[in-house]
């Protein structure tokens, strides 16, 4: 009686009960959350909206993370459902659970009297099912998981044919038609496929003149002379490995060893045609083959918004690894886009490392290359 709090208050604030509307944490390993996933990453190409993704959502929350093949069967009524998924409205989610049925996604096992329940016997066997049931969906994940992948590279691919169409017009505008221009200007904010967006630029390139001079020029200093300017770069910096620090800490205690062969181990060079054969994906969307390295600059250029990066995160790289470090840094992340999440950030890190300490810019290529060649080897990583 000495406290001010009611004692039916007291009694009902016990921080063991738990929120039985409360939703299970969303695992990574959890294959119901990882299958939501591949779903929502398919979601244009299957047909469905945000309030499908939402009802599929409240569905699979119902089931048990150890759920069995056989009990993927949701039996809660329509109250607790619109409740679970976000108190849409009930004649919005009969409608989306007709659409998800429709899809394939579900199945109904309806009762006589159109609730949902099981019937045991005397032995607690399971008799009677009557319910939503999920398998169908748990079915296909195989299927949705290919799809997720073809979905993703679509995606990259379109995002570097409207780069490429915005290049063009911006650099070629006085070359093409006018009404070609406007056509062209009007399917980069329209969706439309990747083979559309093919066509308008073998249509938009045959508009071109056969010899063009560069745009740009490449200030950056290389290691060979004007004359062979396109055969190979090689940059000064080295990058700061463990093993690099171990061949410093050996100098410091044995003054015989040269840094000159350390550095002669730690170099590294590349030409154009072998940065072209590593960078596959960057290639297929020139214009024409890249003849030197002014050609390797203004085609990173143009894929650069294709994986999400602006024009002053390209303009802080240059400043700090040039012209021809930012390409290689470019190149590298759009064959790797699949194994990295936030290229942006990945690009400042790399800008910051350079500018700090400073490494080996084909080295990085190579890595970021090779990524890609392991992802593909593999397979595609949910």
């Amino acid at each position: 009686m000495s406290s001010p709090v009611p004692r039916h208050v007291r009694r009902t604030n016990n921080y063991n009960q738990k929120d039985p509307l409360a939703e299970t944490p969303k695992r990574a390993d959890d294959a119901r959350w990882s299958l939501l996933d591949l779903v929502r990453r398919s979601r244009k190409h299957l047909g469905l909206r945000d309030r499908d993704i939402a009802v599929l959502r409240g569905l699979l929350s119902f089931i048990p993370s150890s759920a069995a093949p056989d009990s993927l069967v949701v039996f809660a009524s329509n109250r607790v459902l619109i409740e679970r998924c976000d108190g849409i409205d009930e004649r919005t989610l009969r409608r989306r659970l007709e659409h998800l049925r429709t899809c394939g996604f579900i199945a109904r096992r309806s009762s006589p009297n159109g609730k949902r329940y099981q019937v045991r016997d005397d032995t607690a066997d399971v008799r009677l099912t009557y319910g939503i049931d999920l398998s169908p969906l748990f079915a296909i994940r195989n299927h949705l998981t290919a799809l997720a992948e073809q979905c993703l590279r679509n995606e990259i691919r379109t995002k570097a044919l409207r780069a490429v169409i915005r290049d063009i017009l911006y650099h070629h505008a006085a070359c093409i038609q006018p009404e070609l221009a406007e056509h062209a200007s009007r399917s980069i904010r329209r969706s439309l496929s990747c083979d559309q967006l093919d066509e308008i630029v073998k249509q938009l390139q045959a508009e071109l003149p056969t010899t063009t001079t560069p745009d740009t020029i490449v200030t950056a200093v290389l290691t060979v002379s004007d004359s062979q300017n396109d055969r190979h770069i090689q940059s000064s910096k080295k990058e700061n490995y463990e093993s690099e620090r171990a061949r410093k800490k050996q100098s410091t205690e044995n003054p015989a060893a040269t840094p000159s062969s350390c550095e002669n181990e730690e170099s590294g060079d590349i030409t154009v045609a072998e940065c072209m054969a590593l960078a596959k994906n960057a290639a297929a969307f020139a214009m024409a083959p890249a003849q030197d390295w002014n050609d390797v600059v203004r085609l990173s250029d143009t894929l650069a918004p294709a994986i999400g990066l602006e024009r002053h995160d390209i303009d802080n790289a240059r400043r700090t690894m040039g012209s021809l470090g930012s390409a290689l840094a470019i190149l590298g992340l759009v064959e790797a886009f699949e194994k990295i999440r936030r290229p942006r950030a990945y690009l400042h890190a790399l800008t910051k490392r350079a500018s700090e300490e400073g490494f080996d810019f084909v080295r990085m290529f190579r890595s970021l290359t090779k990524c890609r060649a392991t992802s593909s080897s593999v397979g595609y990583a949910a």
